[in-house]
């Protein structure tokens, strides 16, 4: 820690080390416990369970509004449970992180696909544990990650020097970054996009995801057009404790090397949308996937969806895009 880190960084890095020295069910349990309070709480107040409620509701409207906040609930309980994992991911040694995979899927495709010299893109995604895949992949193969950097330099150096622990090379999503991993899929080796964000670029297009029009990157499918590299999605899931995770490494489907972006991007967004369909409770919902539409700017994260989040109370059902704000 350098003298210029402010009283911010040096209380943050306290909270994770001080965290991470504690046993792992305590802390996970102590997030998860405060979540779950924070759930019933007015939707004035619980912003992140409002942001996870209305990304429910618009992704499976079938489900009405009940079982949708139930399902809401249990993903911010586990999404609360996941940060507090990463207080012993990001300051313990990579070894007791990896000792809680216990079922891989794929890894044989992937290294057949190192064996034979070809390039690989790692199509990643916010599911369950998911610092845990780098870790496992870090010794395979070369391979280039990239990431989005935090407000403070101590906590991104803190996070960048744990996801690096095992042989990765994290470059940032910038030009810089995008040149290194153009470089690293000339060189035939691996690079790992998080496929599942919301990019901020205006060049990026809008391509339906669970249905919805959302501004999509097209980093992956112009890595694909160039290097045809093989392609995998990757990600995890808990079966049942922090200590029981599963990593999956899945061959991608056609289409993601479609001479057309928009189907390309399609057919991306529909194989992430199985695998998030597959242990719902265990994604991300909190990320604001929708909130650029191709108009500009939504609100339907803020408190003026509210109202349209009681109709649907009232209704028990689910929500529709073009209803809000």
């Amino acid at each position: 820690m350098s003298k210029k880190d402010s009283l911010e960084d040096r209380s943050l890095l306290f909270f994770f080390r001080f965290f991470g020295r504690l046993p792992l069910g305590l802390v996970t349990g102590l997030a998860a416990g405060l979540a779950w309070l924070s759930c019933w709480l007015p939707l004035s107040v619980a912003s992140a369970y409002r942001t996870v409620l209305v990304n429910i509701l618009l992704c499976y409207p079938h489900l009405g509004y009940r079982e949708g906040a139930r399902l809401a609930r249990r993903t911010l309980v586990g999404l609360a449970a996941t940060f507090g994992e990463y207080t012993h991911v990001w300051t313990r040694p990579p070894e007791e992180s990896l000792a809680r995979i216990r079922s891989v899927t794929g890894l044989e495709a992937l290294r057949e696909a190192r064996r034979a010299g070809r390039p690989v893109l790692l199509l990643t995604l916010h599911q369950s544990s998911w610092e845990l895949p780098n870790l496992l992949l870090g010794p395979e193969l070369p391979m280039t990650v990239f990431y989005q950097t935090q407000g403070s330099e101590a906590i991104t150096e803190l996070v960048t020097r744990a996801r690096e622990s095992t042989g990765s090379t994290l470059v940032p999503a910038d030009s810089r970054g995008i040149r290194a991993g153009l470089a690293a899929l000339a060189r035939g080796e691996a690079v790992a996009i998080l496929a599942d964000h919301a990019p901020h670029g205006s060049n990026n297009p809008q391509v339906p995801f669970f249905g919805i029009p959302a501004r999509t990157s097209n980093l992956p499918w112009k890595l694909i057009r160039r290097y045809r590299p093989v392609v995998f999605f990757v990600g995890c899931h808990r079966r049942g404790s922090h200590h029981d995770v599963e990593v999956y490494i899945d061959p991608a489907p056609e289409g993601l090397d479609d001479e057309d972006e928009t189907r390309a991007l399609a057919a991306l967004n529909e194989g992430l949308a199985e695998r998030i369909s597959r242990w719902p409770d265990q994604y991300h919902w909190a990320i604001k996937r929708f909130r650029l539409g191709p108009t500009g700017k939504r609100k339907l994260y803020g408190p003026e969806v509210i109202p349209h989040l009681r109709q649907a109370r009232r209704e028990n059902r689910g929500l529709r895009i073009e209803d809000l704000p």
